[in-house]
């Protein structure tokens, strides 16, 4: 069975390419919406179909109630995105939005449903390791969206737009709620291989962080350090970019499943 247009979610703002023979699912960073990926499927070609995933509370969805609790969302993804995950696919979950890629793959892994050819995670420590802005709750709210700034989650042209700072830094607190006590700690390795790009300038990625990605396969791991910080896609979006293509390139037409 496939999706059809009587498959439509809120969390897809456009529909697959269905004639595409491979689907790339991008989960966004916290604070950020699915728009941060638009450019990518005119610099990826036609062999892949880019979709975005868009979550709650930002863009087309500004009114509808962020979610907060990752098995909430991961629930949510797993019922709304299903019909549009039988066909190959491969995901890139960028900072938080790795972690809510992972989350998903596994709980479907878990449940025998469909899984990603390959899971590529950028700028987001491997999930049983703390992240860094998991404490941003101990900040107040000139603090972290100052701390946004600096990383390059929020444009430093808001600081002159006190009520749309607030608002920004107040969608990526929410969202990185999701990533507090996550509770992934024991956990299986998938069967799907996992690229991890990171920033060669990343202030929020230790070196373990990275390697220890290599414990969530018993599939191929690979790590692609590209110039730039914690945004590095939109740092070096050329090489990233290629990098990705890349990596999507050696997928082929193998199913993942947890066989």
């Amino acid at each position: 069975m496939t999706a059809t247009k009587a498959d439509r979610t809120p969390y897809l703002p456009q529909e697959p390419d269905l004639a595409a023979p491979l689907r790339l699912f991008c989960f966004h960073h916290a604070g950020g919406s699915a728009s941060v990926f638009s450019g990518w499927q005119r610099a990826l070609g036609d062999a892949v179909s880019v979709v975005p995933v868009q979550l709650p509370g930002r863009e087309r969805r500004f009114d509808e109630p962020r979610i907060r609790h990752l098995p909430e969302l991961v629930n949510a993804l797993d019922a709304q995105l299903d019909p549009w995950l039988r066909q190959p696919f491969v995901t890139y979950g960028h900072s938080l939005g790795g972690l809510v890629s992972y989350a998903l793959t596994r709980q479907r892994a878990a449940a025998g449903r469909s899984i990603p050819e390959r899971l590529m995670v950028g700028a987001f420590p491997a999930p049983h390791r703390r992240h860094a802005l998991v404490d941003a709750d101990r900040l107040d709210d000139e603090e972290f969206a100052r701390r946004l700034v600096d990383l390059g989650g929020i444009s430093p042209t808001l600081r002159a737009y006190p009520d749309w700072l607030r608002a920004a830094a107040s969608l990526a607190r929410d969202d990185l709620a999701l990533g507090l006590n996550h509770g992934i700690e024991a956990f299986e390795p998938l069967p799907c291989p996992v690229d991890v790009f990171t920033g060669d300038r990343d202030p929020l990625m230790r070196e373990n962080d990275i390697d220890e990605w290599a414990q969530h396969t018993r599939a191929s791991f690979s790590i692609q350090r590209v110039p730039g910080g914690h945004f590095f896609p939109w740092d070096s979006p050329a090489l990233f970019l290629e990098l990705l293509g890349s990596a999507i390139a050696h997928t082929g037409t193998r199913r993942a499943s947890v066989a």
